[in-house]
């Protein structure tokens, strides 16, 4: 007995120590970046899509389909969506999106109208809206302005959801028969974010930027499932080990959809739309 204690006294003491695991840099910066706190109320500054500045935004309306509008219902009839939200709506292609929603809606014609403005944030946005409201949809799909946001604070995030609450309440009483959808567009990704573009940014920025976007599209899901609108994410099934798949990312700046990307973000819009029967 005592022989075997004393060879567990030897075998503990002498024994080497485990290896302790590396931890990868780029973890160990994103475990010790803390976003700056701004204490004065955030400005508009040039944004990662444009230059945004406090002055009106010229917004022309854009051209609608040859046909003219119809109700919805019946084989042939057109059916107008406006899209509304910043360059991650302008950028993309003509025809993307009829393209899926004619996969569901066979028989149906679309008449698009893409309200995307690059540089533009949601309060912005909002002045959009007189000019959209007159093309009188039959759907507006209402996407976060994610990428061009109020910065990493409490402040912003609630004006983001503000925005929200004063678009989709003009929307219902001017269009009470018009469909709301919301949209969180394509996540962002840390680590190639704005290669390519007319932007420099460090690895810091990069996370910080990114981190921040982040927040913003998960604050649309939950003013999506708080209000009761239906919701087309792309932003959860973009993600791929919690970083936006290149594969969705223009490789030209890094920032803005790929044709891939645009073509999910329009199928996941197309089969949210079909799912909530927003059109019949």
């Amino acid at each position: 007995m005592l022989f075997f204690f004393f060879f567990l006294f030897i075998f503990f003491f002498l024994s080497p120590s485990p290896a302790k695991a590396q931890i990868p840099l780029f973890f160990q910066l994103q475990v010790a970046y803390q976003p700056r706190k701004i204490k004065s109320k955030p400005q508009f500054s040039p944004q990662v899509l444009g230059l945004a500045t406090t002055d009106p935004v010229s917004f022309s309306t854009p051209t609608p389909a040859s046909l003219p509008p119809q109700n919805v219902g019946g084989e042939g009839q057109v059916i107008t969506i406006a899209l509304l939200g910043d360059s991650m709506i302008e950028t993309i292609p003509s025809g993307t999106l009829e393209k899926s929603l004619n996969l569901y809606y066979p028989y149906y014609k679309f008449n698009v109208l893409n309200y995307g403005r690059g540089a533009s944030n949601i309060e912005q946005g909002l002045s959009f809206l007189p000019s959209l409201l007159s093309q009188k949809p039959n759907l507006i799909a209402v996407e976060s302005f994610a990428y061009n946001n109020f910065g990493n604070n409490q402040s912003g995030i609630d004006r983001q959801w503000l925005a929200l609450g004063a678009i989709t309440t003009q929307i219902k009483k001017n269009l009470p028969d018009s469909k709301i959808i919301l949209a969180a567009t394509l996540a962002p990704n840390s680590i190639i974010f704005g290669n390519g573009s007319p932007y420099t940014f460090t690895s810091l920025e990069k996370i910080e930027k990114t981190s921040t976007i982040k927040l913003y599209l998960k604050n649309i899901i939950n003013f999506a499932t708080s209000q009761n609108f239906p919701l087309a994410d792309t932003f959860t099934p973009s993600l791929k080990n919690d970083q936006g798949d290149p594969q969705f990312i223009n490789s030209d700046d890094n920032i803005h959809p790929s044709d891939q990307g645009a073509q999910f973000f329009c199928d996941t819009l197309a089969s949210t739309i079909f799912q909530n029967k927003l059109i019949q």
